[in-house]
């Protein structure tokens, strides 16, 4: 007994369908990788700039005192 060719045709179709929903998993995941890459650079960045902000506070700090500073301006005004 053979299949007929409408059915054949609707397999061929669903098993083309599962192989490009397959692919776009492997793409969608490979983008999570990538993306997650991305994240964990960002994240260190984010460390690093947090650091440095934090020394360059600690020698303003010593340096002038305990104060904020208008960055526009570059005023500096103490606290009392």
């Amino acid at each position: 007994q053979k299949f007929t060719e409408e059915e054949l045709k609707a397999l061929h179709s669903l098993q083309k369908q599962s192989q490009v929903a397959t692919l776009q998993f492997g793409q969608l995941y490979l983008n999570k990788l990538r993306l997650e890459e991305q994240e964990t650079i960002l994240k260190n960045h984010v460390k690093e700039i947090e650091q440095e902000e934090s020394q360059v506070a600690k020698q303003l700090s010593d340096k002038y005192g305990k104060g904020s500073i208008d960055i526009e301006t570059g005023e500096f005004t103490p606290t009392e």
